[in-house]
């Protein structure tokens, strides 16, 4: 029988740890994905973001335009804010006046933002 080394023991630790860790972060993914979510249907009254200048590939100044939030009126009449992440899709820009559908997880995050057309 052969006699492992410190390092062998180690380095096998090391991998039980790692393979302990994504199997966690794999089933709290698939719980959270699992999880039920709601639609909020709305129009939008108010867009919050930031603006930075910043460069084009041909070196022109641009405007960057970074949307951080909305806040819609449901069709109950209740004012609703929408945060926005860098996880949170976005399909096409939204201004005040669009009516839109937002999907947003149990836990009250923004999942994504589909503008809905007249």
């Amino acid at each position: 029988m052969k006699i492992l080394t410190s390092s062998s023991v180690a380095m096998a630790m090391v991998i039980v740890s790692i393979v302990a860790v994504l199997g966690t972060r794999a089933e709290a993914r698939s719980a959270s994905e699992s999880s039920p979510s709601k639609i909020v249907i709305g129009k939008v009254s108010q867009v919050e973001g930031e603006f930075h200048m910043a460069k084009d590939l041909h070196g022109q100044d641009t405007l960057d335009i970074v949307d951080k939030s909305y806040v819609i009126t449901d069709q109950a009449g209740k004012e609703v804010r929408l945060e926005l992440s860098y996880d949170t899709k976005v399909q096409k820009k939204v201004n005040p006046g669009d009516k839109i559908e937002a999907k947003i997880s149990s836990k009250g995050q923004t999942l994504s933002v589909t503008r809905l057309e007249p």
